[in-house]
């Protein structure tokens, strides 16, 4: 009773239930239907190729058996046994015999045949080769004689088979083929050899290739153009069949199209009962029936249609029990809803009888909606006037702002003494970047409801938020309870859940009691400024005006000349120890200035590293790895004294790292500068060792042992071999007098130069030229 009561209370849910169970149910048997549809259809296109196969493979048979028998007659016919039985008016005895003996030889050859009879127009005297002429007392020689002489149509065909019944029922007997002596239809003036041909070749093969491909049972019949139907009598089929409705089914398919097709296949009913009716046109003017019962045909197809429901059953059941899961579950939050309302929503009264619980919660929505904006105005004029205390409060008096107090319900004391608390937010360019802006707005909402209902547990309090990066706390109580002793722990506990359950880490700084409400805009600013000096405090430290009053009475402006320029020179010379020491006697020295002093000489200090490593790259040939031009940017990445020292000294150990390489890669660079120098001017007359020692700004005679010792010869003898390798180039390539080429390389002393280059090349350069030209 107590879950049918859940379930009627609940018209929603009762709607989401009904829903699912509905489309799942439909889903389920409409698929079972189109399988069942899909199925029965499959069944009789697979059925009805079996049967065309199997009809048209006897009309094959037929056709080809026409042939046979067309020979055979005419072999027959022309047999000059049973010629005189045809056509003797007087038949001797033993052409009588000659005659049977041939019918008995022909029938003995054949098969196929049944029995013979010859007919004679003379005498009207019909022979026939059966037992049945001369054993049943002539009823067999009768019913042939009726048939030929007394046919309903008045002519028979010739040359055609025809079924044929020796009791004249609907059952076939033979097959008889007329042979006359003239091309027209068979009538009793003409003598004719009459051939049975048994009927167990069509009906029994037809049978058996119809039971290999289908496994179905049916009935094989022949129809005549007048509408009687033939069976083999002992196909042990008990279809009830009607002649009319047969021959309507057959002809259905092709009215009103004029068309006539050889082969069809239709369902209908026949003497009360539906059948598969598949036709075949077969020789001559008959055609060739098979029908089967189509209840037989569609067994499998109906057992799988109960199967196929059975199973569509069990699964609507299923699907019932996962409806109400499923419904249950997405019906979940809408209950947690109701529940949390449900007091409110008594209160609304619903009409239950006429709406479902969403319109209910509709209703009060609205209600607390209009409600909620009513608050709504009212805490934003509230918050005006509260900013308005704190940062423009010289537009109103004293009295005024109490008056407003008063009239807005401020929780504050109109008499004070008041106290301010700014809540700022450590590390706020980074939060800013990272959080997106309905993230801000949630944790603003979080840090305000939270910080007002802690503080409000001891004090009257008043919560705004002032710019993007902090909030203002106003405070007021009897004076021995705005002690910031006692404030303190309910800031501390405010802190710890924004840390804890949003990840926001802020730091406090508490502003000097005040007793008169136009003194809120000077405790404001001041607790503003006591909260930016966790850069000095460390994040979510808790600040009042005694933790920092070193800093408020230091004078000092900047850090002493003298702590700067040994920081530079260290940095220079690469000496990381004095650099480490300057570092740290420096930030012992920020600690001690006031906020602005503080900021001011750290934004000098990056300069001054800045300018150093400039400095030392100005004199090395390959660049530092440091970017020098983010040098100055660095107190933007930093909020705290503690990270700043570290990131000094961090990038103080990279450029001194850098500035001291080894005195091998010192003196291959020093090498390879000369070297680039005497390739680069060997044309200049006063390219020389003292030159370009000038030029590297180290001694000549330094640069000269350096070099001797390196490459193993002097600056003067390289730069000789430079020049006179390239005259030998030139001497080669250029047309232009050697006096032109001595001058191209630097040369201006044509004798020193034949003689440096005889004493290099065994030769003189007018030789060189000569024997080069002629080789």
């Amino acid at each position: 009773m107590k879950a049918y009561g859940y379930f009627t209370s609940k018209k929603y849910f009762k709607r989401v239930l009904f829903s699912i169970m509905l489309t799942m149910a439909l889903i389920l048997t409409g698929l079972s239907a189109a399988n069942t549809y899909l199925l029965e259809r499959s069944v009789k296109h697979v059925q009805e190729d079996a049967n065309l196969k199997v009809l048209t493979q006897t009309q094959y048979n037929l056709s080809y058996m026409n042939e046979i028998i067309v020979h055979l007659s005419t072999f027959a016919f022309r047999d000059n046994a049973l010629i005189p039985l045809m056509f003797s008016n007087n038949l001797p005895k033993m052409d009588y015999i000659r005659g049977y003996q041939q019918m008995y030889n022909m029938l003995e050859s054949s098969s196929f045949l049944h029995s013979m009879a010859v007919y004679n127009a003379s005498t009207r005297e019909l022979y026939g080769s059966s037992s049945d002429f001369l054993v049943d007392g002539g009823t067999t020689k009768s019913s042939i004689l009726d048939w030929l002489l007394h046919s309903s149509d008045g002519s028979l065909p010739a040359s055609r088979l025809i079924p044929f019944s020796f009791q004249h029922s609907n059952q076939i007997d033979a097959f008889a083929f007329i042979v006359t002596d003239a091309y027209g239809p068979f009538t009793p003036s003409q003598s004719a050899i009459i051939l049975f041909i048994k009927p167990d070749w069509v009906f029994d093969s037809l049978s058996k290739l119809n039971g290999l491909s289908s496994g179905s049972s049916g009935e094989i019949l022949i129809r005549t153009s007048g509408g009687q139907l033939f069976d083999s009598g002992h196909s042990g089929q008990t279809l009830p069949l009607d002649q009319a409705s047969i021959g309507k089914l057959i002809q259905a398919p092709n009215e009103g199209t004029g068309a006539s097709n050889d082969s069809g296949f239709v369902i209908g009913n026949s003497g009360g009962q539906k059948v598969m009716v598949t036709y075949l046109h077969g020789i001559g003017d008959w055609t060739i029936l098979y029908i089967q019962p189509y209840k037989e045909i569609m067994k499998a197809v109906s057992d799988m249609r109960t199967r196929n429901f059975a199973l569509t059953g069990a699964f609507i059941l299923l699907s019932i029990g996962i409806s109400v899961w499923l419904s249950y579950k997405l019906y979940g939050p809408i209950e947690a809803m109701l529940k949390r309302i449900l007091p409110h929503m008594r209160n609304a009264a619903p009409d239950s009888g006429k709406r479902n619980e969403l319109d209910a919660m509709g209703d009060l929505y609205e209600q607390l909606s209009g409600q909620l904006q009513e608050i709504s105005s009212e805490q934003i004029v509230r918050k005006y006037y509260i900013r308005k205390f704190l940062t423009d409060n010289r537009s109103l008096s004293e009295l005024d702002m109490r008056q407003l107090i008063r009239k807005h319900e401020l929780q504050l004391a109109p008499s004070g003494p008041y106290m301010v608390c700014t809540l700022r937010f450590d590390r706020y360019d980074e939060y800013d970047r990272r959080t997106s802006s309905g993230m801000k707005k949630l944790h603003s909402f979080a840090v305000m409801n939270i910080a007002k209902e802690v503080l409000s547990r001891a004090f009257r309090c008043e919560m705004v938020d002032m710019q993007e990066d902090h909030f203002t706390i106003l405070l007021s109580g009897k004076e021995e309870l705005l002690d910031p002793a006692a404030v303190k722990p309910a800031i501390f506990d405010v802190q710890q859940i924004l840390e804890r359950y949003y990840n926001l880490s802020l730091t406090c700084g508490i502003g000097e009691t005040v007793t008169q409400l136009t003194q809120l805009s000077a405790s404001y600013y001041q607790s503003y400024q006591l909260s930016q000096y966790s850069i000095l405090m460390g994040y979510k430290a808790i600040i009042e005006t005694q933790d920092i009053r070193t800093n408020l009475e230091n004078k000092q402006k900047s850090l002493p000349g003298d702590v700067e320029k040994k920081l530079s020179e260290a940095i220079k010379k690469g000496k990381l120890t004095e650099a480490g020491s300057e570092l740290e006697r420096a930030f012992a020295l920020l600690a001690a200035l006031q906020l602005e002093d503080m900021r001011r000489a750290i934004a000098d200090m990056a300069w001054i590293i800045k300018n150093a490593a400039a400095e030392i790259t100005s004199n090395r040939i390959t660049q530092l790895s440091v970017d020098i031009e983010r040098i100055p940017l660095l107190p933007q990445d930093y909020y705290t004294l503690d990270e700043l020292h570290l990131a000094f000294l961090s990038l103080c150990t990279a450029i001194c790292e850098e500035a001291k390489p080894s005195s091998m890669e010192r003196n291959e660079m020093i090498i390879e500068t000369v070297k680039e120098l005497i390739w680069q001017k060997y044309s200049d007359y006063n390219l020389s060792q003292q030159s370009i020692a000038s030029t590297v700004k180290l001694s000549s005679a330094y640069v000269g042992k350096l070099f001797k010792d390196s490459c193993g010869m002097t600056i003067t003898e390289y730069l000789n071999d430079v020049r006179l390798r390239r005259a030998q180039e030139l001497l080669l390539k250029e047309d232009g007098t050697i006096t032109e080429i001595m001058e191209k390389v630097g040369y201006g002393n044509q004798s020193y130069f034949f003689r440096l280059f005889k004493s290099k090349f065994g030769t003189t350069p007018k030789e060189f030229r000569i024997k080069k030209s002629i080789s």
